[in-house]
């Protein structure tokens, strides 16, 4: 006899039926899925075109894995729909997934600079804290001699197969000195990454084997301070998420190059100012000003092109301070302290070398700032589509990985879509949309002008060496530069995020990243 309490077993028809639920309830979210796969699948037979590389078994071994990874991360979104993440959740499961796939798609050696990172981390985890200066004049330290392989496979046609058969090489005992030009980088700069190289080291790992456990330092430090970021700013949230996940960001955190820290440092920073000005309604405590002091020095002792975010800090009301004489010490302490620790390092370390006369280019400026003025702007409307493309991250590697122009596209609408959505909810007081304004201003002079007096030679009119990337940490301030004004700040309140409304955005940043990643993984196998 049946017993009438038992529930009835599951059968096809009612597993059909929930199928069925399932599918009405996310046949839009499914149809976008199947339409970038569809897009995937052909921008990876371009890929492979492209690099005159058969549709043979790679082609399908790739195009699986890739559908793979965009099946397992689509199912990962249905249950964040279903579970109701939060948005840094989301963000942290994506960027480790998608940043360990970046990882190890992208040789060491491949990443912009990456190659005399690599030395440079490398020498700090051998104790030496300041490079030295050999009798020819070069500037590095002595190392072991098989080190040297990562000139030779740092190339743009290395393949998986070359980077294996080296990389258990173990360093022998003759040495050898190793130059590099990231020697005027300090230690702070390369704090994950030489923990990762150190531990590596410690512990007996092959040299490379180590460089992709700093990697990994570098990685995790990074997410967990954006994750934090996202967290704790008021609004902006899925702004943030959109410049972390973007292919250019995720290729430096998962370098050695101490980049996606400064970006990371500085929307941090960012963060801070408008959680000080919009959440917080109390006065700092000490863990405030032991999160702010480390990220103003993270923000300006590696580039000082970027020390001027600090002045953010001054739109801060008095009142988390204590008041005004308060409010001054701190900022003017905290300036005068980050330029301290700056100049200090700058009369210890070798002298920065230039690839011009920086003499002469500046006398050009002095003498004639009009001229200057004409160069900066020639140099700008000449290649303002390289800059707005290497922002989003449409060069990759060392510019021999190029995106699909659609993807690049379809980045910049959604960015503007963002900004226009933040601008509709969210109004922001006047001085932090000028200080934004200016900020933006500002540091991107600075940054021309720092390019056209180490880099650009004596004569030429389109300043050299300025690179997309070099923006991430000030393109925070964008959305910010375009925020309604107003004295009141009801409407600036921290609201959770809605999974519903940021879903197409999670989706887009699944696809373009395998698509992405493939691209990487077509240009080395």
């Amino acid at each position: 006899m049946v017993n009438p309490k038992q529930s009835p077993k599951p059968t096809a028809t009612s597993g059909n039926n929930r199928l069925t639920t399932f599918i009405k309830a996310n046949y839009k979210s499914i149809l976008l899925f199947i339409g970038l796969s569809l897009f995937n699948i052909f921008f990876l037979c371009w890929s492979f075109k492209s690099n005159n590389l058969p549709l043979d078994h790679s082609f399908i071994i790739i195009l699986i894995t890739s559908l793979f990874f965009e099946i397992a991360l689509c199912f990962v979104l249905f249950i964040a729909k279903r579970k109701t993440w939060k948005i840094e959740k989301i963000f942290f499961i994506l960027g480790s997934i998608l940043g360990l796939l970046y990882l190890f798609a992208i040789p060491i050696g491949r990443a912009p600079d990456e190659e005399s990172h690599f030395f440079r981390v490398y020498e700090i985890a051998s104790g030496h804290i300041i490079s030295d200066i050999s009798e020819q004049g070069d500037v590095g330290s002595l190392e072991p001699q098989d080190i040297e392989i990562v000139r030779t496979i740092s190339k743009d046609n290395i393949t998986y197969s070359d980077l294996l058969s080296n990389v258990n090489d173990q360093a022998d005992e003759d040495s050898v000195f190793v130059t590099t030009s990231a020697d005027s980088y300090n230690i702070i700069s390369y704090l994950p990454q030489v923990t990762g190289m150190f531990i590596g080291k410690t512990i007996g790992l092959p040299y490379l084997i180590a460089a992709y456990l700093a990697r990994f330092f570098n990685l995790i430090c990074c997410l967990l301070i954006l994750y934090y970021s996202i967290k704790h700013i008021p609004f902006l949230k899925e702004i943030v998420f959109f410049i972390a996940l973007l292919p250019i960001n995720m290729q430096a955190m998962v370098s050695l190059s101490p980049d996606a820290l400064i970006t990371a440092s500085a929307i941090a920073l960012i963060t801070f100012t408008l959680y000080s000005n919009y959440t917080l309604k109390t006065p700092f405590t000490k863990k405030h000003f032991f999160i702010l002091l480390p990220l103003c020095i993270l923000v300006s002792i590696t580039k000082i092109v970027y020390a001027p975010l600090c002045l953010l800090l001054f739109t801060i009301p008095k009142a988390r301070f204590g008041n005004t004489k308060r409010k001054l010490f701190w900022i003017i302490g905290l300036g005068m302290l980050v330029i301290a620790v700056y100049f200090a390092w700058r009369l210890i370390a070798p002298p920065i070398r230039n690839s011009t006369d920086t003499g002469s280019q500046l006398a050009n400026i002095m003498h004639n700032p009009f001229y200057y003025l004409a160069v900066l702007v020639h140099s700008i409307s000449t290649n303002s589509i390289l800059y707005l493309t290497g922002t989003l991250g449409g060069h990759l590697e060392w510019f021999n990985v190029n995106l699909s122009m659609l993807y690049i596209l379809a980045s910049l609408i959604i960015f503007t879509l963002l900004c226009a959505k933040a601008r509709q909810s969210i109004t922001i007081s006047k001085s932090i949309k000028i200080l934004s304004i200016s900020l933006f201003a500002f540091i991107t002079i600075i940054i021309f002008t720092a390019l056209y007096l180490s880099w650009t030679k004596v004569g030429e009119t389109v300043i050299d060496g300025v690179q997309g990337r070099y923006f991430l940490p000030i393109l925070l301030l964008v959305p910010l530069a375009f925020l309604s004004v107003s004295r009141k700040s009801k409407n600036n309140r921290p609201r959770p995020s809605s999974l519903s409304q940021n879903y197409y955005l999670y989706a887009f940043f699944i696809f373009e990243s395998i698509y992405a990643i493939s691209t990487i993984v077509c240009t080395h196998i």
